[in-house]
């Protein structure tokens, strides 16, 4: 499970998308994410910016305060669950998933977007003192 914050900029996504290169034999440069809400089935697409990229690790970033796909910004203005797709392809514009630009689909997992909300109010006690000092 993935974590991210809704409604905030500059995230860092940590995924194993590397290892997508040894099931294609076509060379891919970008990445796009699909990502559905499991309550609403909303469907949002972005294609993340790549940070950092070896082995083991791809680090994305990506934004959920404004809604930019091409730019790595997507629009979650509430918490929840959501599943992803990630797919390799040869586009930096592109937001088909199902475009000749998709080399393939490398991964799906759960991000969990938290809310910066919240919902209680922490109430201000004044607790008087019941000990007494006799000097």
């Amino acid at each position: 499970m993935n974590y991210l914050q809704s409604n905030t900029a500059s995230q860092t996504l940590f995924l194993s998308l590397k290892e997508g290169s040894l099931l294609f034999s076509t060379t891919y440069t970008n990445y796009l994410l699909v990502l559905q809400n499991e309550l609403t089935c909303e469907l949002l697409y972005v294609i993340p910016n790549i940070i950092n990229e070896n082995d083991r690790i791809t680090t994305l970033g990506i934004s959920t305060n404004a809604d930019d796909p091409v730019n790595a910004s997507i629009l979650i203005t509430h918490g929840g669950r959501w599943n992803y797709i990630v797919y390799a392809q040869n586009s930096n514009s592109n937001l088909n998933p199902n475009s000749i630009d998709v080399v393939g689909e490398i991964e799906r997992g759960f991000i969990e977007f938290s809310s910066l909300i919240n919902y209680y109010d922490q109430p201000s006690l004044t607790i008087p003192s019941d000990i007494e000092y006799n000097a």
